[in-house]
Protein backbone atom coordinates (compact mmCIF):
# COMPACT_ATOMS: atom_id res chain seq x y z
CA UNK A 1 0.00 0.00 0.00
CA UNK A 2 2.43 2.47 1.15
CA UNK A 3 5.98 2.36 -0.61
CA UNK A 4 7.70 0.67 2.42
CA UNK A 5 4.99 -2.08 1.90
CA UNK A 6 4.88 -2.04 -1.77
CA UNK A 7 8.60 -3.27 -1.60
CA UNK A 8 8.96 -6.26 0.13
CA UNK A 9 8.35 -9.66 -1.46
CA UNK A 10 4.75 -10.80 -0.08
CA UNK A 11 3.40 -14.32 -0.05
CA UNK A 12 1.63 -14.32 -2.67
CA UNK A 13 0.04 -17.91 -2.35
CA UNK A 14 -1.28 -16.77 0.52
CA UNK A 15 -2.64 -13.72 -0.21
CA UNK A 16 -4.69 -15.48 -2.96
CA UNK A 17 -5.95 -18.04 -0.60
CA UNK A 18 -7.00 -15.13 2.15
CA UNK A 19 -8.56 -12.84 -1.16
CA UNK A 20 -10.71 -16.05 -2.08
CA UNK A 21 -11.53 -16.38 1.92
CA UNK A 22 -12.91 -12.63 2.38
CA UNK A 23 -14.72 -12.97 -1.09
CA UNK A 24 -16.54 -15.75 0.86
CA UNK A 25 -17.62 -13.09 3.54
CA UNK A 26 -21.00 -10.89 3.06
CA UNK A 27 -20.19 -6.75 2.95
CA UNK A 28 -20.45 -5.49 6.67
CA UNK A 29 -21.27 -1.89 6.09
CA UNK A 30 -24.97 -1.38 4.30
CA UNK A 31 -23.33 2.09 3.02
CA UNK A 32 -26.00 4.29 1.85
CA UNK A 33 -25.05 3.74 -2.01
CA UNK A 34 -26.80 7.05 -3.25
CA UNK A 35 -24.46 9.18 -0.49
CA UNK A 36 -20.99 6.85 -1.07
CA UNK A 37 -19.34 6.50 -4.57
CA UNK A 38 -20.35 3.35 -6.36
CA UNK A 39 -16.15 2.24 -6.04
CA UNK A 40 -13.07 2.71 -4.42
CA UNK A 41 -10.18 3.02 -6.30
CA UNK A 42 -7.32 3.00 -4.01
CA UNK A 43 -4.27 5.28 -5.61
CA UNK A 44 -0.60 2.90 -4.97
CA UNK A 45 3.09 4.37 -5.62
CA UNK A 46 4.31 1.21 -8.05
CA UNK A 47 7.71 1.69 -7.18
CA UNK A 48 9.70 -0.18 -9.86
CA UNK A 49 6.75 -3.29 -10.55
CA UNK A 50 3.28 -1.99 -10.81
CA UNK A 51 2.01 -6.17 -10.95
CA UNK A 52 3.91 -6.77 -7.67
CA UNK A 53 2.72 -3.62 -6.22
CA UNK A 54 -1.22 -4.74 -7.12
CA UNK A 55 -0.28 -8.02 -6.01
CA UNK A 56 1.14 -7.15 -2.70
CA UNK A 57 -2.05 -5.18 -1.74
CA UNK A 58 -4.20 -7.92 -2.91
CA UNK A 59 -4.86 -9.15 0.26
CA UNK A 60 -5.81 -5.64 1.65
CA UNK A 61 -8.07 -5.08 -1.51
CA UNK A 62 -10.06 -7.83 -1.47
CA UNK A 63 -10.69 -7.28 2.52
CA UNK A 64 -11.73 -3.69 1.54
CA UNK A 65 -14.04 -4.65 -1.44
CA UNK A 66 -16.29 -7.14 0.72
CA UNK A 67 -15.78 -5.39 3.80
CA UNK A 68 -17.19 -2.25 2.31
CA UNK A 69 -19.58 -4.14 -0.42
CA UNK A 70 -18.15 -1.93 -3.15
CA UNK A 71 -15.87 -2.83 -5.95
CA UNK A 72 -12.36 -1.97 -4.95
CA UNK A 73 -9.74 -0.89 -7.70
CA UNK A 74 -5.88 -0.56 -7.73
CA UNK A 75 -4.64 2.17 -9.40
CA UNK A 76 -0.58 2.69 -9.89
CA UNK A 77 1.28 5.60 -10.49
CA UNK A 78 4.78 5.90 -11.11
CA UNK A 79 5.89 8.54 -8.43
CA UNK A 80 4.49 9.69 -5.54
CA UNK A 81 3.65 12.69 -7.06
CA UNK A 82 1.61 11.10 -9.97
CA UNK A 83 -0.66 9.47 -7.39
CA UNK A 84 -1.17 12.92 -5.11
CA UNK A 85 -2.08 14.27 -9.28
CA UNK A 86 -4.41 11.42 -9.43
CA UNK A 87 -6.33 12.15 -6.08
CA UNK A 88 -6.59 16.20 -6.76
CA UNK A 89 -8.38 15.03 -10.36
CA UNK A 90 -10.51 12.75 -8.82
CA UNK A 91 -9.34 9.73 -10.16
CA UNK A 92 -8.69 7.92 -6.74
CA UNK A 93 -10.79 8.16 -3.66
CA UNK A 94 -7.58 6.92 -1.12
CA UNK A 95 -4.15 6.71 -1.14
CA UNK A 96 -1.05 5.56 0.37
CA UNK A 97 2.07 7.51 -0.59
CA UNK A 98 4.15 7.99 2.29
CA UNK A 99 4.81 10.65 5.31
CA UNK A 100 5.79 13.91 3.73
CA UNK A 101 3.67 12.57 -0.37
CA UNK A 102 -0.01 13.44 2.37
CA UNK A 103 2.28 16.62 3.35
CA UNK A 104 2.45 17.50 -0.24
CA UNK A 105 -1.29 16.60 -0.81
CA UNK A 106 -2.45 18.58 2.07
CA UNK A 107 -1.09 22.05 1.04
CA UNK A 108 -2.80 21.64 -2.56
CA UNK A 109 -6.41 19.93 -1.53
CA UNK A 110 -8.56 18.66 1.75
CA UNK A 111 -7.38 15.17 2.40
CA UNK A 112 -8.49 13.11 4.93
CA UNK A 113 -5.72 10.71 7.01
CA UNK A 114 -8.40 7.71 8.50
CA UNK A 115 -5.70 5.81 10.18
CA UNK A 116 -1.67 5.48 9.97
CA UNK A 117 -0.05 2.01 8.56
CA UNK A 118 1.91 -0.45 11.02
CA UNK A 119 4.66 -2.48 9.49
CA UNK A 120 6.07 -5.29 11.56
CA UNK A 121 9.35 -6.78 11.39
CA UNK A 122 8.84 -10.18 10.09
CA UNK A 123 12.15 -11.87 10.09
CA UNK A 124 13.22 -14.10 7.06
CA UNK A 125 10.60 -17.13 6.39
CA UNK A 126 8.74 -15.61 8.94
CA UNK A 127 5.03 -14.46 9.48
CA UNK A 128 3.55 -11.36 10.39
CA UNK A 129 1.79 -11.41 13.35
CA UNK A 130 0.15 -8.64 15.34
CA UNK A 131 1.54 -6.97 18.18
CA UNK A 132 0.37 -3.70 19.75
CA UNK A 133 3.93 -2.62 20.67
CA UNK A 134 5.12 -2.19 17.10
CA UNK A 135 5.98 1.64 16.66
CA UNK A 136 3.91 4.07 14.53
CA UNK A 137 7.49 5.69 13.67
CA UNK A 138 10.63 4.36 11.58
CA UNK A 139 13.88 6.12 10.13
CA UNK A 140 15.75 6.99 7.35
CA UNK A 141 19.62 6.22 7.18
CA UNK A 142 22.31 7.18 5.30
CA UNK A 143 24.29 4.61 4.30
CA UNK A 144 27.47 3.78 2.26
CA UNK A 145 30.50 0.92 1.55
CA UNK A 146 32.50 0.03 4.62
CA UNK A 147 36.35 1.27 3.06
CA UNK A 148 34.57 4.04 0.93
CA UNK A 149 36.36 6.12 3.47
CA UNK A 150 33.22 8.00 4.45
CA UNK A 151 32.55 7.51 8.37
CA UNK A 152 30.29 10.53 9.26
CA UNK A 153 28.30 12.59 7.83
CA UNK A 154 30.78 15.62 7.16
CA UNK A 155 32.96 12.95 5.07
CA UNK A 156 29.91 13.03 2.34
CA UNK A 157 31.47 16.75 1.00
CA UNK A 158 32.38 16.49 -2.50
CA UNK A 159 30.72 12.54 -2.76
CA UNK A 160 27.99 11.50 -5.11
CA UNK A 161 24.86 10.66 -3.46
CA UNK A 162 21.82 8.68 -4.35
CA UNK A 163 18.64 10.22 -3.07
CA UNK A 164 15.47 8.60 -4.14
CA UNK A 165 12.34 10.88 -5.43
CA UNK A 166 11.85 14.66 -4.15
CA UNK A 167 8.89 14.00 -2.69
CA UNK A 168 10.16 10.75 -0.71
CA UNK A 169 10.20 11.40 2.93
CA UNK A 170 12.75 8.58 4.38
CA UNK A 171 14.26 8.84 0.51
CA UNK A 172 14.67 13.06 0.17
CA UNK A 173 13.25 15.35 2.95
CA UNK A 174 14.89 13.87 6.21
CA UNK A 175 18.57 12.92 5.07
CA UNK A 176 18.07 16.25 3.13
CA UNK A 177 17.52 17.89 6.78
CA UNK A 178 20.26 16.00 8.37
CA UNK A 179 23.13 17.08 5.70
CA UNK A 180 21.80 20.44 5.93
CA UNK A 181 22.02 20.40 10.02
CA UNK A 182 25.66 18.46 9.53
CA UNK A 183 26.83 21.80 7.49
CA UNK A 184 26.24 20.55 3.89
CA UNK A 185 24.12 21.62 1.43
CA UNK A 186 23.80 18.69 -1.21
CA UNK A 187 23.15 21.51 -4.22
CA UNK A 188 26.44 22.62 -3.47
CA UNK A 189 28.80 20.69 -1.61
CA UNK A 190 27.96 16.83 -3.04
CA UNK A 191 26.66 15.47 -6.66
CA UNK A 192 23.43 14.37 -6.19
CA UNK A 193 21.26 12.26 -8.08
CA UNK A 194 17.62 10.81 -7.85
CA UNK A 195 17.56 7.21 -8.02
CA UNK A 196 13.86 6.87 -8.37
CA UNK A 197 12.75 4.02 -6.03
CA UNK A 198 14.46 2.55 -2.83
CA UNK A 199 15.61 -0.43 -3.98
CA UNK A 200 17.55 1.51 -7.03
CA UNK A 201 18.92 3.88 -4.14
CA UNK A 202 20.88 1.27 -2.54
CA UNK A 203 21.88 -0.93 -5.51
CA UNK A 204 23.81 2.78 -6.96
CA UNK A 205 25.80 2.79 -3.40
CA UNK A 206 26.63 -1.43 -3.54
CA UNK A 207 27.58 -1.26 -7.39
CA UNK A 208 29.78 2.03 -6.55
CA UNK A 209 27.43 4.35 -8.67
CA UNK A 210 28.42 6.82 -5.45
CA UNK A 211 29.09 6.76 -2.96
CA UNK A 212 26.68 7.08 -0.21
CA UNK A 213 22.78 7.63 -0.44
CA UNK A 214 19.54 7.28 1.69
CA UNK A 215 16.51 4.85 2.33
CA UNK A 216 14.59 3.60 5.38
CA UNK A 217 16.24 1.31 7.46
CA UNK A 218 13.68 -1.34 6.98
CA UNK A 219 14.59 -1.38 3.09
CA UNK A 220 18.05 -1.92 3.87
CA UNK A 221 16.88 -4.59 6.34
CA UNK A 222 14.91 -6.43 3.74
CA UNK A 223 17.23 -6.15 0.70
CA UNK A 224 19.95 -7.79 2.84
CA UNK A 225 18.10 -10.53 4.23
CA UNK A 226 16.98 -11.07 0.56
CA UNK A 227 20.13 -11.67 -0.49
CA UNK A 228 20.26 -8.58 -2.79
CA UNK A 229 23.07 -6.61 -1.13
CA UNK A 230 26.01 -7.35 1.24
CA UNK A 231 24.40 -5.44 4.01
CA UNK A 232 25.38 -5.17 7.65
CA UNK A 233 23.05 -3.92 9.80
CA UNK A 234 22.08 -4.45 13.91
CA UNK A 235 20.68 -7.76 14.55
CA UNK A 236 18.51 -7.04 17.08
CA UNK A 237 15.73 -5.79 15.05
CA UNK A 238 14.60 -3.22 17.26
CA UNK A 239 12.85 -0.57 15.46
CA UNK A 240 15.21 2.77 16.95
CA UNK A 241 17.63 5.27 16.75
CA UNK A 242 20.96 4.32 17.56
CA UNK A 243 23.20 6.44 19.44
CA UNK A 244 26.47 7.27 16.92
CA UNK A 245 28.35 5.15 19.31
CA UNK A 246 26.32 2.28 18.47
CA UNK A 247 26.61 3.14 15.29
CA UNK A 248 30.33 3.62 15.10
CA UNK A 249 30.65 0.58 16.97
CA UNK A 250 28.91 -1.60 14.50
CA UNK A 251 30.49 0.13 11.68
CA UNK A 252 33.86 -1.04 12.70
CA UNK A 253 32.85 -4.31 12.86
CA UNK A 254 31.64 -4.36 9.54
CA UNK A 255 33.13 -6.31 6.70
CA UNK A 256 35.09 -4.51 3.72
CA UNK A 257 32.54 -4.14 0.96
CA UNK A 258 29.86 -4.41 3.49
CA UNK A 259 26.33 -1.56 3.36
CA UNK A 260 26.32 -0.12 6.72
CA UNK A 261 24.71 2.86 8.21
CA UNK A 262 26.29 6.36 9.06
CA UNK A 263 23.19 7.98 10.40
CA UNK A 264 20.10 7.54 10.95
CA UNK A 265 16.98 10.62 10.76
CA UNK A 266 14.58 11.92 13.93
CA UNK A 267 11.69 9.63 14.36
CA UNK A 268 9.34 10.03 10.94
CA UNK A 269 5.78 8.98 11.23
CA UNK A 270 4.50 6.31 9.74
CA UNK A 271 2.34 6.71 6.16
CA UNK A 272 -1.35 7.08 6.83
CA UNK A 273 -4.32 5.74 4.85
CA UNK A 274 -5.59 9.07 3.39
CA UNK A 275 -9.09 9.73 1.53
CA UNK A 276 -10.62 12.57 -0.43
CA UNK A 277 -11.84 15.04 2.27
CA UNK A 278 -15.39 15.71 0.11
CA UNK A 279 -15.98 11.94 0.86
CA UNK A 280 -19.36 11.61 2.42
CA UNK A 281 -18.97 10.89 6.50
CA UNK A 282 -20.58 7.85 6.66
CA UNK A 283 -18.54 6.37 3.70
CA UNK A 284 -15.00 7.42 5.10
CA UNK A 285 -16.28 6.37 9.01
CA UNK A 286 -17.01 2.63 7.42
CA UNK A 287 -13.14 2.56 5.59
CA UNK A 288 -11.64 3.99 9.09
CA UNK A 289 -13.36 1.26 10.99
CA UNK A 290 -12.58 -1.44 8.17
CA UNK A 291 -9.08 -0.56 8.35
CA UNK A 292 -9.20 -0.51 12.20
CA UNK A 293 -10.15 -3.76 12.18
CA UNK A 294 -7.48 -5.66 10.08
CA UNK A 295 -5.68 -6.76 12.95
CA UNK A 296 -8.62 -8.71 13.61
CA UNK A 297 -7.82 -11.15 10.67
CA UNK A 298 -4.84 -12.89 11.93
CA UNK A 299 -4.45 -14.19 8.04
CA UNK A 300 -4.76 -10.57 6.58
CA UNK A 301 -2.04 -9.75 8.60
CA UNK A 302 -0.31 -12.63 7.47
CA UNK A 303 -0.57 -11.87 4.20
CA UNK A 304 -0.41 -8.22 3.88
CA UNK A 305 2.19 -7.89 6.41
CA UNK A 306 0.37 -4.70 7.63
CA UNK A 307 -2.19 -3.26 9.83
CA UNK A 308 -3.35 0.36 11.00
CA UNK A 309 -3.92 2.30 13.95
CA UNK A 310 -5.42 5.49 15.33
CA UNK A 311 -2.43 6.91 16.68
CA UNK A 312 -4.99 9.97 18.35
CA UNK A 313 -7.02 7.23 20.52
CA UNK A 314 -3.92 4.33 20.99
CA UNK A 315 -0.99 6.46 21.68
CA UNK A 316 -2.31 9.27 24.31
CA UNK A 317 1.35 10.46 25.09
CA UNK A 318 1.63 12.25 21.42
CA UNK A 319 -1.59 14.58 22.49
CA UNK A 320 -2.42 14.58 18.82
CA UNK A 321 -5.82 16.81 18.34
CA UNK A 322 -6.12 14.49 15.01
CA UNK A 323 -3.84 12.73 12.62
CA UNK A 324 -3.52 14.66 10.18
CA UNK A 325 -1.41 16.78 13.17
CA UNK A 326 1.19 13.37 13.57
CA UNK A 327 2.74 15.04 10.57
CA UNK A 328 3.56 18.74 11.40
CA UNK A 329 6.64 17.87 12.71
CA UNK A 330 7.40 17.11 8.62
CA UNK A 331 5.75 20.59 7.65
CA UNK A 332 8.42 22.68 10.22
CA UNK A 333 11.33 20.31 8.29
CA UNK A 334 9.83 21.25 5.10
CA UNK A 335 9.55 25.11 5.89
CA UNK A 336 13.19 24.77 7.80
CA UNK A 337 14.78 23.53 3.96
CA UNK A 338 12.39 26.52 2.87
CA UNK A 339 10.59 23.67 0.34
CA UNK A 340 7.91 25.31 -2.25
CA UNK A 341 5.82 22.61 -2.06
CA UNK A 342 4.18 23.19 -5.20
CA UNK A 343 7.07 22.27 -6.97
CA UNK A 344 6.64 18.53 -6.15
Amino acid sequence: MNRRQFLRASTLAAGSALAASVAAKAPVYALNLNQSPSELKMGLFAGSDAEQTKKTVEPFRAYMEKTLGIPVTLQTGTSYSAVIEAMRNKFVDAMEVGPFSHVLASSQMKVDPLSLGIYPRVPRGGTAVYNPKESPFYYSVIVTRKGSGINTVADLKGKKFSFVDPASTSGHLMPRTALLKAGLDPAKDMEVIFAGTHPSAVIAIANSKVDAGATFEQNLIDMTNNGQIDGCVFADGINRRRTQAEINLRLNACKEGQLAIIQYSDPIPNTPFSVRDELPAQFKAAMKDATLKVREDAGLVAAYRQWYVDPVKEYPTLKLKNVDSFYNGLRDAARLLKLDLSKF
